[in-house]
């Protein structure tokens, strides 16, 4: 009967102690893109089994042991041994769980700042320059049919405007869909050092990975419980406390190969070979800032030459110099948004890079 009832209260604590756990994770709201609070969570759930200590308990016939409160009892008997036991290493452990994901979570931010950051601020910019133009489109469309029901104009000039400015809705719609598939910025974000933000949370990763390795060879735990027969007398003093240390002595050759794999991820992460941040590497980031910094500068010399052409045509007077100053400026408007494209790209990613 006492076992039975013991084995209930057991099992009845253990339910109390996790169905609140499991209601508080219904509850919890995942913020940003959840990234940070998936391994944030892993690492929750880890340091919950890592800090709390375990309930064990053996009931049949057993034989005596060192940590028994009576070794010199006979070894036949229903016995019952209960308690429970800390694995004090699992402080270090939790300590150790938590910064990981911290330093995920800052890898994993940096990395989005370098990738998304800074193509959406391009992009918001590109939509900047559009959704300002379509209410000066609107209106030469509206001037074009007011001009063919004059009979100043052709039919096929107006439907040349027409897709012009439906060129122009396009363009500005394609940007605000590739905006709305991205994360917006962090309110407050800055890109300026991003790049190096990234490659240091890395490093700290594999920095406490090789601390979870070395700590993975020693055990230290505390057991204390009760040990008693129960088809016979109890003992005076059925209760037994336990301290145990155990050291794989194989952490004395741990050094070199964590230090090996701190240099090859290191190099690993910065060469562009890995698949996930290949993109985010200094050479890439690079070549990809000569490379819009060249077209930039081409985009600024044809914006310059459209806008001159402008200002000539503004000055002519007639019909067909107006209907060419039509077609000049919707030029003018997609050259000026992949120019304020480019100028926010290259932007970020010199923030990103560092300077």
């Amino acid at each position: 009967m006492r076992t039975t009832s013991f084995v209930a209260v057991f099992l009845a604590v253990i339910a109390a102690v996790s169905i609140p756990h499991r209601l508080a994770a219904a509850d919890a709201k995942v913020e940003g893109d959840g990234y940070c609070d998936y391994v944030e969570g892993v690492a929750e759930a880890q340091r919950a089994l890592a800090l709390a200590p375990q309930a064990f308990t053996e009931i049949g016939y057993i034989e005596p042991s060192l940590a028994s409160a009576s070794p010199e009892g006979q070894a036949s008997g229903l016995r019952l041994l209960a308690g429970l036991s800390y694995r004090v290493t699992g402080l270090y452990e939790s300590s150790l769980t938590r910064d990981h994901a911290s330093a995920d979570c800052r890898r994993h931010e940096a990395l989005e700042r370098v990738r998304v950051d800074s193509q959406y601020r391009a992009l918001d910019a590109r939509a900047r320059v559009l959704d300002a133009a379509r209410a000066e489109a609107d209106q030469l469309l509206a001037a074009a049919i007011a001009d063919l029901g004059a009979h100043r104009t052709t039919a096929q000039e107006v439907t040349a405007t027409r897709l012009r400015v439906e060129e122009l809705r396009q363009l500005a719609s394609d940007a605000h869909d590739q905006m709305s598939a991205l994360p917006p910025p962090a309110p407050g974000a800055e890109l300026r050092g991003a790049l190096a933000a990234f490659f240091a949370a890395d490093d700290q990763i594999e920095d406490y990975e090789a601390r979870q390795r070395w700590l993975g060879a020693f055990d230290l735990r505390v057991r204390a419980g009760v040990d008693a027969y129960l088809d016979r007398p109890q003992h005076p003093s059925p209760y037994f406390a336990v301290v145990t240390l155990g050291v794989n002595l194989g952490t004395l050759f741990q050094g070199r190969g964590n230090a090996r794999a701190a240099a090859g991820r290191k190099r690993f992460v910065r060469s562009g070979h890995d698949r996930l941040t290949g993109d985010a590497t200094m050479p890439h980031l690079r070549a990809v800032v000569d490379a819009e910094a060249l077209r930039l500068e081409q985009t600024a010399a044809l914006q310059a030459d459209l806008e001159r052409q402008l200002e000539t045509l503004d000055r002519v007077k007639g019909d067909e110099s107006r209907r060419y100053r039509q077609t000049v400026w919707f030029e003018w408007i997609k050259v000026q948004a992949q120019h304020a494209y480019l100028e926010a790209h290259v932007a970020a990613l010199r923030q990103a890079l560092g300077g």
